[in-house]
């Protein structure tokens, strides 16, 4: 269990500290694909997989990387259109994101992926991805929210983005936290504690729609996902213009996952400061083995836990706030979906 930390307003000089850590971050996710030579072939048509996390993306992704004919991202989640510098031009654009993320594509490859399931909650990022690429096209995933607020609550107390590890009072702290009060000490973007706003996944479609165009679109119910897997898979393939390479077997990601240390837990999901200054003065070979020892120190320290069931009275919490949404987007997509608020 994580140590609260002492609730108090944040300043402007700590918003900031918080958004060069999450650079910073983002820099050692990234660093060890920088060298070597440009990218020189003629990318294919993109597709970027915008969200809902917690709704089986990573899923849907590892089987989308395997295929041969797609290039997929390195990392699944670049984060490029969020963290990337400002002011770039599209050429500049476009050669920094490929030499980035997509050092192997190739001229066989029929699409490019990209796996930052971010975006649905910021427009922003699928115009600077339409700016990337005029083609583009973007797969969203939703889910109930009586599923994903748990699910997404959990997660954002395995990565230490949270340290209240009750959903209820989590829920309970979002008004103050909107306002700058408790945030946790390792948090680097409060956003991803409001959620309320978070599972308003009707809005967020309503938003994408209307960003990208609606024929730009697929939605994934995790429904659909979870039940045959395969069938949206192709689903997939036929929407970004890929044939189907013939696969029946999937892996599937493990969902709800635990912590034993706390202290080291620190080092694998949101690294202290000093850590961070170390990678700024690391070269290509260290920044490897830096990420190497990350990740061998994430699986020693990760066990797979069963979430508790909601309780009643945070269900109907969660059901009444959510009716709405989830009226809006059975609309959005023609589909009865006021089963999940039973």
């Amino acid at each position: 269990m994580t140590a609260r930390v002492t609730r108090h307003a944040r300043s402007d000089d700590s918003a900031a500290v918080r958004a060069e850590a999450a650079h910073a971050f983002y820099r050692l996710l990234n660093a060890d694909q920088t060298a070597g030579p440009a990218v020189d072939v003629a990318p294919p048509p993109s597709f970027f997989i915008v969200g809902a996390p917690r709704c089986g993306t990573t899923t849907l992704s590892s089987a989308l990387k395997d295929h041969p004919l797609i290039s997929f991202s390195k990392p699944k989640e670049t984060q490029f259109f969020l963290l990337a510098p400002a002011n770039l031009g599209d050429t500049e654009l476009r050669a920094t994101y490929l030499n980035l993320h997509h050092r192997e594509l190739n001229a066989d490859h029929l699409a490019l992926g990209d796996g930052s399931v971010s975006y649905l909650y910021a427009p922003d990022t699928i115009r600077e991805a339409l700016r990337f690429d005029p083609r583009a096209r973007f797969i969203a995933s939703v889910r109930n929210p009586l599923d994903l607020v748990p699910s997404h609550h959990a997660r954002m107390f395995y990565t230490l983005e949270e340290d209240e590890p009750d959903l209820a009072q989590a829920w309970v702290l979002q008004a103050s936290r909107a306002a700058g009060l408790g945030i946790p000490a390792r948090c680097r973007d409060a956003r991803v504690l409001q959620y309320g706003a978070f599972g308003r996944l009707g809005e967020h479609v309503e938003r994408l729609f209307e960003v990208a165009g609606r024929e730009r679109c697929l939605v994934i119910v995790y429904d659909d996902l979870a039940r045959d897997l395969g069938a949206v898979y192709r689903q997939v393939l036929e929407f970004v213009g890929v044939p189907d390479d013939g696969r029946t077997k999937f892996s599937r990601k493990a969902e709800n996952r635990g912590f034993k240390s706390p202290f080291l837990q620190q080092f694998v999901m949101n690294p202290p400061a000093w850590t961070l200054r170390l990678i700024q003065f690391s070269n290509g070979p260290m920044i490897r083995r830096l990420k190497r020892a990350r990740r061998r120190l994430e699986e020693v320290n990760t066990f797979t836990r069963e979430r508790p069931p909601l309780s009643a009275e945070m269900r109907e919490v969660l059901r009444g706030y959510f009716a709405e949404d989830v009226r809006k987007l059975s609309a959005l997509l023609a589909r009865d979906l006021t089963h999940w608020l039973a």
